[in-house]
């Protein structure tokens, strides 16, 4: 099944509308390192609805990628590590709705938490190039921020914080996405 015109249009939507939650988020707490960190989680949670209502609305291979791609261009900056984690975080997602045979709502939560690594994907910069991009962060936020952003990210442990809050904000994400799709949109015969 491809995608048609009509399901592109929705897909690029919903991703516009995701991209736009996730702003919405970053500018909220994006200027505290310690909550920053913690973007994955939040982000995870409060945009859970949005994927769910797009990849539930088109139901064919390309609406996670379509939506991880515009994040990837937005937010990524076009480095290729955080580009590669989107595409390859989408990919995945897609695979499981694929495996489910875009009918399982389990399959579909499931494939929002590899989803979710898109929020995810700046840090993985960090653990490939920190010093470029502490360096980045100094020339672009200031010296508080760069220094504390080096020194949450500089434990191993740091690494396990972070993956943890995207797979724990993929899965509240995508059970409470779940939930409000299945009482207010489908009830709607939105999707």
């Amino acid at each position: 099944m491809k995608l048609k015109t009509k399901d592109m249009i929705y897909a690029g939507a919903f991703a516009a509308l995701y991209v736009v939650a996730v702003l919405i988020v970053m500018m909220l707490v994006g200027t505290i390192p310690v909550i920053y960190i913690a973007c994955p989680l939040l982000l995870g949670i409060f945009c859970g609805t949005i994927y769910l209502l797009s990849v539930l609305k088109v139901r064919k291979f390309g609406a996670a990628l379509l939506m991880a791609v515009l994040f990837a261009c937005i937010a990524t900056g076009f480095d290729p590590i955080a580009f590669s984690v989107c595409i390859v975080s989408a990919l995945i997602a897609e695979i499981c709705m694929a495996l489910g045979k875009y009918k399982s709502k389990k399959m579909y939560v499931i494939s929002y938490v590899f989803f979710n690594f898109i929020t995810a994907s700046n840090f993985f910069r960090i653990l490939v190039a920190k010093d470029a991009y502490i360096a980045g962060v100094r020339s672009m936020i200031g010296d508080d921020f760069a220094d504390g952003m080096s020194r949450l990210v500089t434990p191993w442990w740091a690494w396990i914080m972070i993956v943890g809050f995207a797979v724990v904000g993929g899965i509240i994400g995508g059970l409470f996405g779940s939930k409000i799709v299945k009482k207010h949109f489908e009830k709607a015969g939105i999707v």
